[in-house]
C-alpha cells in the first residue's frame, strides 16, 4: 500500500490566496464522522510566489509526489497561471486522473478551468464554493466526501446532527463560562497581585470564548446567548487600568469588545453597541499613541474610528458620524503614505473617501459629496492597477460611479449622470461575464439599467429605451424564477410595471406593446 506524506496538494493562483487559505483551514479542521477511515490533513499549500524559475521547484515536485489527491482551486487567475497548469500535469503524470479534484472559486468552467484540466478532451466536474457561508460549507463538504470516498448525503446528515448537538453544548458551556467570568472579575478587583499573575491566561480565554462562541452561535441564530458572557467580560475589562496594560492585552480586549459591539449593533441595541465600540476605540487609541508609526496599530485604530462612526450611521445621525469617518480617512492616508503599493492600504483610503461621500450626500452637501466620490474613484482605480482583475475592487468602483450618477441627476446634469451610470453598468457586466450565476449582482444590474430609463428618458433613443426595458423584464423573469420567495425582487418588478402603466403617454414609444406590457400588468396579481 502506497504511503503519502500529504492528504492533498492544494493548487491555486496566488491571486486567490485568501480563498485558498480559507479552504485549506476548512478541510484540515473538518470533523470526520466516527468510524470513517481516511484523512483530510495535512494538506500542502505553498505560500511562496513562484516567479524566479521556469520550472517547478524541488519542494513543489516533492509535495506533489507525496500527495494522495490534487485539489485545484479554479478561477480566471488559475486558468492563466503557468504554475497551476504545471502542477496539474505533474500530478497526472505521477498519480493518474482519478485523484484530481476541482473546486470552483470564481467564474464558470469555461472561464476558470486551467487548460491542463481539459487536455485530451477531459470534462471534469467541480465543487462550487459560491459566495455565501452555506454554499462554501457545502463545497467543502463535497471535497471532503470525495477525499474520504463516502457519499455526500452521509456527511450532510452528520453535519445536521452535529449542529443540533453543538447548540446544546454551546448553551451549557456559556452558562459555565459566565460563572467563571464572575469569579475572575472578583479576583481582578480583590486580589490584584493574583489577577496580574494570571491575567494573560484569563484574557486569552475571554477573547477565545467570545470569538469562538460567536462563530458557533451565529449559524444557529442564538447570538443572544452571548449576552451573559458579554456582561461578565465587560465587568472584567472595566476593572482594569488600560494605561498599565501591555499592548497585547489592550489588543485582545479591543478585539473582544469589537465583537460584542457588532453583535449589539446587529441586534439594534445601539446604546450597548456604542459603549463597547467606543471602549474598543479607547484601547486602540492607547496602542496607537504608544506606536504611532506601526501599521498594525494605525490600521486597528482606523477600524475603531470607522465602527464608532458606523453606529451613528445606523441611527441616521450623519453629522455625528462625520468626525469619526474623517479620522478613519486620515489614518488610512497615513497607512498609504507609509506603503503606497500596499493593496490593503489603497483600499482603506478608497473606502474612507467613499464613506465620506455618502455621508455628505445624505447631509445634502452635494459639492462636498462630489469631491469625495471623485477622490474615491481615483483611489479604487489605483487599487485596480495593483490588482487588475479583482472583482471586489471593480464592484466597489461601480458603487462610486452610482453615487456620482445620483448626485449628477440631483443637480440636473442628465448627460453626466448617464455617463457615470453607464460606467457602473459596464463594470457589472464585466463581473457577470466571469460569474454569471451571481444573481444578487444581476439584480443590481437590472436596477442600474432601470434607473437609466427612469431618469434619462429624454436623452435615450427609442430603440435603446426599448432594449433596456426588454432586458429588465427578461432579467426580472429570471430572478423571480430563481427565487420565487424573494419579496424585494418582486416589489421592484411591480414598481417598474406600475411606473410604465401610469406613464405610458410620456414615453412616446411606438413599440411599447411589443414588450407585452398589458400582460405583465395583469401578472401583478399573480405575484
Amino acid at each position: 500500500m502506497e504511503t503519502y506524506i500529504y492528504a492533498g496538494f492544494l493548487s491555486y493562483a496566488h491571486a486567490d490566496e485568501i480563498v485558498a487559505a480559507k479552504l485549506h483551514h476548512a478541510l484540515e479542521t473538518y470533523k470526520i464522522p466516527k468510524g470513517q477511515s481516511g484523512k483530510l490533513s495535512p494538506i500542502f499549500r505553498d505560500t511562496d510566489e513562484l516567479t524566479a524559475h521556469h520550472s517547478l521547484s524541488e519542494k513543489i515536485r516533492g509535495a506533489v509526489t507525496g500527495s494522495r489527491v490534487l485539489i485545484v482551486l479554479c478561477s480566471p487567475a488559475a486558468k492563466a497561471s503557468h504554475w497551476v497548469n504545471e502542477e496539474i500535469r505533474l500530478f497526472r503524470e505521477l498519480h493518474g486522473e482519478a485523484s484530481i479534484l476541482c473546486v470552483l472559486a470564481e467564474g464558470t468552467p469555461e472561464t476558470a478551468f486551467p487548460p491542463a484540466l481539459l487536455e485530451g478532451g477531459r470534462e471534469p466536474l467541480a465543487a462550487n464554493l459560491g459566495r455565501s457561508k452555506e454554499s462554501f460549507r457545502l463545497g467543502v463538504t463535497q471535497i471532503a466526501a470525495a477525499m474520504l470516498g463516502v457519499g455526500l448525503d452521509t456527511l450532510i446528515q452528520r453535519e445536521t446532527r452535529r449542529k443540533r448537538r453543538r447548540l446544546q453544548a454551546v448553551t451549557a458551556g456559556a452558562l459555565i463560562f459566565s460563572t467563571f467570568m464572575g469569579a475572575t472579575t472578583f479576583s481582578a478587583v480583590t486580589a490584584r497581585k493574583e489577577a496580574d499573575a494570571n491575567r494573560m491566561q484569563a484574557e486569552g480565554l475571554v477573547e477565545y470564548m467570545i470569538t469562538d462562541l460567536k462563530e458557533k452561535l451565529e449559524p444557529v441564530g442564538r447570538l443572544d446567548i452571548l449576552d451573559s458572557i458579554g456582561d461578565r467580560a465587560v465587568e472584567y475589562y472595566d476593572a482594569q487600568d488600560i494605561s498599565k496594560l501591555p499592548d497585547d492585552s489592550l489588543a485582545r480586549q479591543a478585539r473582544a469588545r469589537h465583537i460584542l459591539g457588532k453583535v449589539s449593533l446587529d441586534a439594534g441595541k445601539y446604546d450597548e453597541a456604542q459603549a463597547e465600540i467606543e471602549a474598543a476605540a479607547n484601547l486602540t487609541q492607547e496602542i496607537y499613541d504608544r506606536n504611532p508609526d506601526d501599521t498594525s496599530a494605525i490600521f486597528d485604530h482606523a477600524q475603531s474610528e470607522y465602527w464608532v462612526g458606523t453606529v451613528f450611521v445606523y441611527q441616521k445621525q450623519y453629522d455625528a458620524a462625520m468626525p469619526f469617518m474623517k479620522k478613519y480617512a486620515a489614518l488610512s492616508e497615513h497607512l498609504h503614505k507609509i506603503d503606497p503599493n500596499n493593496l490593503d492600504w489603497n483600499m482603506e483610503r478608497a473606502w474612507s473617501a467613499n464613506n465620506i461621500g455618502l455621508l455628505e450626500y445624505r447631509l445634502g452637501n452635494d459639492e462636498a459629496a462630489l469631491t469625495s466620490y471623485l477622490k474615491g474613484a481615483s483611489y479604487f482605480e489605483n487599487a485596480l492597477r495593483l490588482s487588475p482583475d479583482n472583482s471586489n475592487i471593480q464592484f466597489e468602483l461601480a458603487n462610486v460611479w452610482a453615487g456620482l450618477a445620483n448626485i449628477s441627476a440631483k443637480r440636473g446634469e442628465g448627460a453626466v449622470a448617464l455617463t457615470y451610470r453607464r460606467n457602473q453598468i459596464r463594470i457589472y457586466q464585466s463581473i457577470l461575464e466571469r460569474t454569471p450565476d451571481n444573481f444578487k449582482l444581476k439584480y443590481r444590474l437590472v436596477r442600474a439599467k432601470e434607473t437609466v430609463f427612469r431618469t434619462n428618458m429624454p436623452d435615450l433613443e427609442e430603440n435603446e429605451a426599448l432594449e433596456i426595458l426588454d432586458f429588465c423584464f427578461k432579467e426580472y423573469d429570471t430572478l423571480i424564477a430563481y427565487d420565487p420567495k424573494n419579496k424585494k425582487w418582486q416589489e421592484a418588478y411591480k414598481q417598474l410595471i406600475t411606473f410604465l402603466s401610469e406613464n405610458q403617454e410620456n414615453f412616446q414609444l411606438g413599440n411599447l406593446e411589443t414588450l407585452n406590457l398589458r400582460a405583465r400588468i395583469k401578472s401583478l396579481q399573480d405575484l
